[in-house]
């Protein structure tokens, strides 16, 4: 096998259960798959964490490489960072009742994203409105929220980097703030915190290990909402019959609001903006098909596009736990109940958000770098190699070789990761050939 220590941040694959039907070769969207021998393994550097491997194996033997529940017991102070994504998995059950669950899971703090979603939406706005005088980056401003989507910018199409909305993402802003505020309310723990992020996908925030030269002061960690689900809901039944007023109240005195439940359904980030000229797209499939409608220039009219890997949004994330028709239905029925507020007066708080606070993790350069193709060039002489080996396979792209098409098993084979025989057609060509030659 040849991973790679970054690809299995994402997901690994169990290979002992693996049949070979390569389904997760043919779906994923950087070609990082391969299967050898019978059984799925990746190649080098090229899984971008977007679980659509996760989602079509009949098998399940493709997993989230995330951590197990019981290391939360473990550490000395356990954080969990909330997305909205997760209160659509509990319908008619208050957030409230959530965070108690998980403080009686043994978490020390239990943190709400929302304050920071509506911080990262006020200031979005003010950057459009700034990049309306100046034109400084193109348009449309491509919304930085989902990491998958930005690495797969940074993979086919690297010439669109400079349209990621340079903003810090509502989970890296909140996972510094909550930092400070626990080393202010705590004495002598400045390195034991650790953070779990409770997540519908198999990505998590951009690794420090990846994007900075210094490692952060605090431990990143993991939970997909289908690990964590079973636990958390025998844990609020504990407190269905409890009142709200007697709960704990959620850390760092945020709590969650209808207006941010929506964030989680696609479409709901720009619902909430003031901006006219702007659109939401979800799905992989989508979401490739528009990024090749930005780098053709057919939506230079748009002011900034919401892409969103997953099918729904973050709903129909792969380590969900419900249904995301289901969960999309919960969140309509909470917004129908509550409403849509706008908080019109965050004026302090963007100031947070001036030009020495942009995010420098996605400057176009670094984001290359670290996510786009790494491959080493070819030769005219294996360019030639890769076109001879393509007329002898016909273009079929079956995948019985392994590889997600001819293309790419004939760059294998021109890279020493394959071998020619292993193609179905060139054994059969060959077989054909020696036949002649001996009648």
């Amino acid at each position: 096998m040849f991973c790679s220590e970054s690809a299995l941040t994402y997901v690994r694959f169990e290979e002992q259960r693996c049949n070979g039907c390569a389904l997760c070769v043919k779906v994923c969207p950087t070609g990082a798959i391969r299967i050898k021998e019978g059984r799925s393994i990746f190649l080098v550097d090229l899984c971008i964490g977007c679980g659509e491997c996760i989602r079509v194996c009949p098998s399940g033997v493709v997993v989230a490489a995330t951590s197990e529940l019981q290391d939360i017991k473990q550490d000395e102070m356990p954080v969990a960072l909330v997305t909205p994504t997760l209160y659509s998995q509990f319908p008619g059950i208050p957030p409230e009742k959530t965070h108690q669950g998980l403080l009686d899971m043994g978490f020390k703090h239990v943190v709400d994203m929302s304050g920071f979603i509506r911080l990262y939406q006020k200031a979005a706005e003010a950057f459009i409105e700034t990049n309306r005088k100046t034109n400084q980056n193109p348009w449309p401003l491509i919304s930085s929220v989902c990491p998958v989507v930005i690495r797969l910018i940074a993979f086919h199409f690297p010439d669109l980097l400079p349209n990621i909305l340079p903003l810090l993402r509502p989970v890296t802003r909140m996972a510094r703030e909550v930092y400070n505020y626990i080393c202010k309310e705590h004495e002598n723990i400045s390195d034991k915190v650790t953070f779990y992020y409770i997540l519908p996908c198999p990505t998590k925030t951009l690794s420090a290990q990846l994007t900075r030269k210094t490692p952060l002061p605090y431990k990143e960690k993991a939970i997909g909402i289908n690990e964590i689900y079973i636990q958390l809901s025998n844990s609020i039944k504990q407190v269905q019959h409890i009142d709200l007023e007697s709960l704990n109240h959620t850390s760092f005195g945020n709590s969650a609001s209808s207006d941010s439940l929506l964030w989680a359904m696609s479409g709901g980030e720009i619902a909430y903006m003031g901006i006219e000229k702007s659109m939401a797209v979800s799905g992989l499939k989508e979401t490739l098909s528009y990024l090749e409608k930005i780098e053709l220039g057919l939506l230079n009219h748009i002011e900034y596009i919401e892409l969103r890997a997953c099918p729904e949004g973050c709903l129909g994330g792969p380590l969900t736990a419900i249904d995301k028709y289901m969960a999309k239905y919960t969140v309509q029925k909470s917004l129908l109940t509550s409403g849509i507020t706008r908080s019109t007066e965050l004026s302090p708080l963007l100031k947070q958000y001036e030009q020495t606070d942009f995010d420098m993790d996605l400057r176009p350069e670094r984001l290359k770098r670290l996510f786009g193709v790494s491959k080493s060039p070819l030769s005219i002489a294996d360019l030639q190699k890769i076109e001879a080996i393509l007329r002898t396979t016909e273009h079929r792209d079956c995948s019985l070789c392994g590889a997600p098409d001819c293309r790419s098993f004939a760059e294998d084979v021109v890279r020493g990761r394959a071998s020619r025989n292993e193609c179905v057609l060139i054994q059969l060509k060959q077989k054909q050939g020696k036949r002649k030659k001996t009648s």
